[in-house]
């Protein structure tokens, strides 16, 4: 799946790219943990994953088009 969004405010933009590459250098981090069995790096692993993960949904939701069918119940 392919999704385009347009991020027209620069500091915007620049959260986004950090947030993505904050996310993959946490799974990096996460699989390092995980082979190591060091818990409170997995779990230290996991908080960053999540923040970089909410922080890239609110962007994505506030800047994606969306329709008033998007996400209704019948």
């Amino acid at each position: 799946m392919i999704m385009t969004i347009t991020i027209s405010e620069p500091n915007t933009k620049r959260l986004f790219d950090r947030s993505i590459a904050g996310y993959r250098s946490a799974n990096t981090d996460l699989d390092v943990a995980i082979n190591n069995e060091n818990w409170g790096a997995i779990n230290m692993a996991q908080s960053n994953r999540e923040l970089h993960a909410n922080t890239i949904a609110l962007i994505v939701n506030m800047y994606a088009d969306t329709t008033a069918e998007q996400g209704a119940r019948p």
